[in-house]
C-alpha cells in the first residue's frame, strides 16, 4: 500500500512500498563524533583558562609563581618579523590541508607529515625574531642545555644525579628547560 507522504527514500528500495528506511547510522556516529571533539576542545580552554586566572590571582597575591604570563614561563610580546609571512603560510596550510591529510594518510605518513609540518611551524615562529636573534641565540640562553652542557663530563653520575638540582632553590639546579624534561629531552 502506497502512502501520500512517503518519498523514494524513505523506504527500502526507494519505491514508496514496504518498511521505512533503516536509520543512518554512519551520520549518527559523525554528529556524536563532533559533539564529543567540540565538547573535549570546550575543556581543554576551559582547562587553560582556568590556570590563566589561578595563576594570576596567586602572581597578583604573593608573586610566588615568578611568572608574569602564568602559567607559562613567559611574556606576551606579539609583533611581526622576517618570518610572519612563513607563519602565516603554514597555519593556513595546515588548517587548509590538515584534517583531510589527516584522514586519508597511514599513520606512518601521518607521522611523518606531523613531524615536518611541526618542525615547519616552530622554525617559521622562531624566525619572526630572525635568524641570530630567533634561532642560534636562543640555544644559548640561560635556560637551555648549551648553558650547562659542560656539566655532563661523566654521564652516569649526572644521569644519578639529575633530580637533585630540578628545584630552582637548590645549589646547582638546572635551568628551567633542563629541569622541566627528561635528560636529553
Amino acid at each position: 500500500m502506497k502512502t501520500e507522504n512517503a518519498t523514494p527514500t524513505d523506504t527500502v528500495g526507494g519505491t514508496g512500498n514496504g518498511p521505512p528506511a533503516p536509520p543512518d547510522r554512519h551520520h549518527d556516529r559523525a554528529r556524536r563524533a563532533d559533539r564529543a571533539d567540540l565538547v573535549a576542545a570546550a575543556a581543554g580552554v576551559l582547562l587553560v583558562t582556568a590556570a590563566v586566572v589561578v595563576g594570576h590571582v596567586i602572581q597578583n597575591r604573593d608573586g610566588s609563581l615568578r611568572a608574569q604570563w602564568p602559567p607559562l614561563l613567559a611574556s606576551w610580546d606579539p609583533h611581526l618579523g622576517p618570518g610572519t609571512p612563513a607563519a602565516l603560510t603554514m597555519a593556513v596550510l595546515v588548517v587548509a590541508y590538515g584534517p583531510p591529510l589527516a584522514a586519508r594518510l597511514p599513520w606512518r605518513g601521518l607521522l611523518a607529515a606531523a613531524w615536518a609540518g611541526s618542525t615547519a611551524w616552530v622554525f617559521s615562529m622562531a624566525l619572526i625574531d630572525g635568524w641570530h636573534r630567533g634561532v642560534a641565540k636562543r640555544l644559548t640562553t640561560k635556560h637551555e642545555y648549551l648553558r650547562v652542557i659542560d656539566r655532563f663530563e661523566d654521564i652516569p653520575a649526572t644521569l644519578r644525579d639529575f633530580t637533585n638540582h630540578i628545584v630552582i632553590g637548590e645549589p646547582g639546579n638546572w635551568p628551567a628547560h633542563v629541569a622541566g624534561h627528561p635528560p636529553g629531552a
